[in-house]
């Protein structure tokens, strides 16, 4: 019996969560983050307001829905593409290779949810308590890399150091590829092809 009721229960939850995103993504299309309260997302969404709290911390995190899910996937990609080089080590262009091959296969996920929102890049760059969100996402990120990285091997110093330089790579694709989320990847991929061109690259 309990075998059957846990995935239903996963399932339902899983419903909430979804209607809420979708009735607030809705709301923000129309009217604007700052326009938009939470009441009138769980009114949209048919949930309650302490429901809303049990998925949610405010409004701003709504639009950062997939995050926990993109760094599992991102700690994922980074034990797949060390699979052939770990232990990484003390070897800063091997943890870079990773987080390369890593990076991609995020801004494959992110383009997906751009392509599923379009509002919400949008939404980021005009409202500054969404930037101030987005900036902590950020640097999320850069910890679950570096986590990732470490897990795979690498010294403390050199995930560090490559969690960062990777993240600033993946920031240069997505700056150059705001406006077509498609291209996201391919971005992201020349980012991290001129960096590690530099070093045989002619003064």
């Amino acid at each position: 019996m309990t075998e059957v009721t846990q995935p239903e229960r996963g399932s339902k939850r899983q419903r909430t969560r979804e209607r809420i995103v979708q009735a607030a993504a809705t709301l923000f299309a129309e009217r604007g983050f700052d326009d938009v309260t939470v009441a009138e997302i769980t009114s949209a969404a048919g949930v309650a307001r302490s429901t809303f709290f049990r998925y949610f911390p405010d409004k701003a995190n709504v639009l950062f829905a997939d995050d926990d899910a993109s760094h599992v996937l991102l700690a994922k990609a980074v034990a797949g593409a060390a699979r052939t080089r770990a232990p990484l080590g003390n070897s800063l262009i091997e943890a870079l290779r990773a987080a390369h091959s890593a990076c991609l296969v995020l801004a494959d996920s992110k383009a997906i949810q751009a392509l599923r929102f379009p509002m919400r890049e949008q939404l980021i760059a005009e409202t500054p308590q969404l930037q101030a969100c987005s900036l902590v996402k950020e640097r999320e990120y850069t910890d679950a890399l570096e986590a990732a990285l470490i897990e795979q091997g690498a010294e403390p110093l050199i995930a560090l150091q490559a969690a960062h330089i990777s993240t600033a790579c993946y920031n240069a694709g997505y700056t150059e590829a705001f406006k077509t989320p498609d291209l996201l990847a391919s971005a992201v991929d020349r980012a991290f092809k001129r960096l590690l061109n530099v070093g045989s690259a002619r003064d």
